[in-house]
Parts: C-alpha cells; sequence; structure tokens
C-alpha cells in the first residue's frame, strides 16, 4: 500500500456529531487501525463544498471550475484503494450535502466518458462501501434512493460498491445499542478490509 495517501476514504454524511454516523465510523476507524490501513475522514457538514450548477465546464476542461473544499478529493479518489460512504437516510435517499458531493463527481464523469481523458485511472481496482442508516421502522423504498445515486457515484469515482449496509429503526434503537446493526457492520467491514488488501 502506498502510505504517501490515504489507503481508504470515509465520508461521513451525517450532520449530527456523536450520533449513529459517528458512532458507526469509530467502529471502521478502530478496525482499519488494527489493520495498520490509512484513512482519511470527511466530516462534509463541516466542509466548504459548492453545488454543482451544469455549468458545462468540466465537460470542455475535465476539471471543476470551482476550487474548494471538494478539490483535493479528487486526486484522493483516484490514488486511494477504496471508499467508504456513512449516511443517513433522507427522504428514501442521501443527505443533501452528500447529494452536492456526488454531483461534483460530475468532473470525473465528464473527463471519463465525454472528453475521453479520464482523470481518474481507469485500470486501478478500487472498492466501495455503502452504509446507510434509517431512522424510521423499515419499508420497502426506505433505502432504494440512496442505493440508486450511490450506484452512479462509485461507477463514477471508479469503485465497485461491493459492500452494502443497511439499517433500520436507529431512532428507536440508537447503533450503539443495537446488537445485529454492529454485527452487521463488523462482519462487512472485515470483509472489505479483506478486499482491499488483497488489492495490495
Amino acid at each position: 500500500m502506498n502510505k504517501n495517501n490515504p489507503d481508504i476514504l470515509i465520508i461521513n454524511g451525517s450532520p449530527r456529531k456523536n450520533k449513529n454516523c459517528f458512532n458507526i465510523i469509530n467502529k471502521i476507524e478502530i478496525e482499519l487501525n488494527k489493520n495498520n490501513l490509512t484513512y482519511k475522514i470527511f466530516d462534509i457538514y463541516d466542509m466548504n463544498i459548492e453545488y454543482c450548477t451544469a455549468c458545462g465546464f468540466c465537460e470542455k476542461t475535465g476539471y471543476c471550475k470551482y476550487k474548494d473544499d471538494m478539490t483535493p478529493m479528487y486526486e484522493m479518489f483516484d490514488k486511494s484503494f477504496g471508499t467508504i460512504v456513512v449516511s443517513p437516510v433522507h427522504f428514501d435517499s442521501i443527505s443533501a450535502k452528500l447529494k452536492t458531493v456526488v454531483d461534483r463527481t460530475q468532473a470525473i464523469y465528464a473527463s471519463k466518458y465525454i472528453l475521453k481523458k479520464s482523470c481518474i485511472d481507469r485500470n486501478k481496482k478500487r472498492i466501495g462501501m455503502y452504509i446507510a442508516i434509517g431512522g424510521s421502522d423499515p419499508y420497502p423504498s426506505q433505502f432504494k434512493g440512496g442505493e440508486i445515486v450511490m450506484d452512479f457515484f462509485f461507477k463514477s469515482i471508479n469503485a465497485k460498491l461491493n459492500y452494502k449496509c443497511y439499517i433500520n429503526s436507529s431512532d428507536k434503537l440508537p447503533f450503539n445499542n443495537n446488537y445485529e446493526a454492529n454485527k452487521i457492520i463488523d462482519e462487512n467491514i472485515n470483509k472489505y478490509i479483506t478486499s482491499i488488501k488483497e488489492l495490495g
């Protein structure tokens, strides 16, 4: 593994501190540290990230016209071995700020599919994980919107979304008190780490 750049990028899509997403990321950190994998956490609600305005600039240049806290993430997506996204469920989808991050990867998409001069190494294997936390009891469409958006996001950054974890009823039973949810995260993060190590 290249230690000059983080092995794993973790995107925290929640604006709430010390709640479910925060606690899940803490658990992930512990396992990554045990396995000597480097990582960087992006608390996106503390970051200055402009909205994508579909201006078409990236379709001509291959990069985004905005220079903000999103800018260094483009290179990190390229150099990392994987990305983990953790988000609350908002209206059957991801949080608003996380959708902004997803939209800004249009610059990568444009370089790959419109200009045919990819700013990201398309031959490099990367692995994605998406963890969604729904506050309400389960219902059929609860995670569908987020899954569709995340599928596009991981395709854009050239990572295979091999791991999806969906947790519901967190308003009644917080993650730290939810044995089954903790078991799901433990099992999946261990599989994820094994997959990442196999890439190196």
